[in-house]
């Protein structure tokens, strides 16, 4: 597994897990809008449609495409993202705060095992969920704190890093925004999407001091998952389809973007980012 300390280096292996289970439930503000608005908006074979075209994406970009085996207790298995978060030695394995989502990081953990892909560790207190974490550059890992991930599982997390010289820093923003990769995403080295509104000043300046170029991001566009993206490397972003004025943005500055329609996914609460989990990136 060759991950490494960054969100952009070349895309080279990913997992899914197909949505034969999927279904919204009401465990984030956006899957509970749109199940008060009209339950049967949600449609299992258009999810699953749209699923084969967001792999179909994948591989057109030269990406190897891994599933793992769908449970069906776990309706939200299919957002792999949340699992953990590949370090240098291998996979950190991470730990759902939600009852519907609790077990999913143990039945990943076996598959990455028997994959031959190495886990490098398991957080073993408090929360902390793959959608929070993002690498700002090789030393410092931002953890989202709000809906899912805690302190004590940052703490958690820092205890494994430290062997990396990796600090955590926790970033706290309002429940509503459910995971950090709603408000914010790294595409490529110093750019970045982000919605101003979600997130703290503190944050804010890390990124300006850091001289990010900064993609602006609205908040009904973050919360209609319009700035959780995918990073491909090279130049390539894996978008959706509809989510116009970012993608307008990023071909704007000269990046190719693969854009599947997502709908049923996007509307249960999870983009791009959200559906996948990197197994190996190329070091930047």
């Amino acid at each position: 597994m060759g991950y490494k300390d960054n969100e952009y280096g070349r895309l080279r292996k990913i997992l899914l897990c197909k949505p034969d289970y999927f279904e919204w439930e009401k465990i984030n503000e956006v899957a509970k809008k749109n199940l008060n608005e009209d339950p049967a908006k949600f449609d299992a074979k258009v999810a699953a449609a749209e699923h084969e075209e967001l792999s179909d994406a994948l591989r057109s970009a030269d990406v190897e495409v891994r599933f793992i085996t769908p449970s069906k207790p776990h309706h939200y298995m299919v957002y792999t993202r949340d699992i953990g978060k590949n370090v240098g030695d291998g996979a950190l394995m991470g730990r759902f705060r939600l009852p519907v989502r609790m077990g999913e990081e143990d039945l990943a953990e076996d598959w990455i095992r028997k994959s031959g892909f190495p886990v490098y560790g398991k957080v073993e207190c408090g929360s902390i969920e793959g959608g929070d974490m993002h690498f700002i550059d090789p030393h410092t890992l931002c953890v989202g704190v709000g809906a899912r991930s805690s302190l004590e599982g940052c703490a958690s997390a820092q205890k494994l890093m430290d062997r990396f010289g990796v600090k955590v820093v926790p970033v706290d923003f309002e429940y509503k925004y459910l995971h950090l990769d709603l408000l914010f995403v790294i595409v490529a080295d110093k750019v970045c999407l982000a919605c101003e509104v979600g997130l703290p000043d503190a944050f804010e300046k890390m990124m300006k001091d850091r001289n990010f170029d900064i993609i602006r991001v609205s908040e009904k566009e973050a919360m209609e998952l319009k700035c959780n993206v995918l990073s491909l490397g090279d130049g390539r972003v894996l978008s959706s389809k509809g989510n116009d004025n970012v993608n307008a943005a990023l071909r704007a500055r000269g990046f190719e973007v693969y854009d599947p329609s997502l709908s049923m996914f996007t509307l249960g609460g999870g983009g791009p980012r959200c559906l996948t989990f990197p197994l190996e990136r190329d070091p930047v």
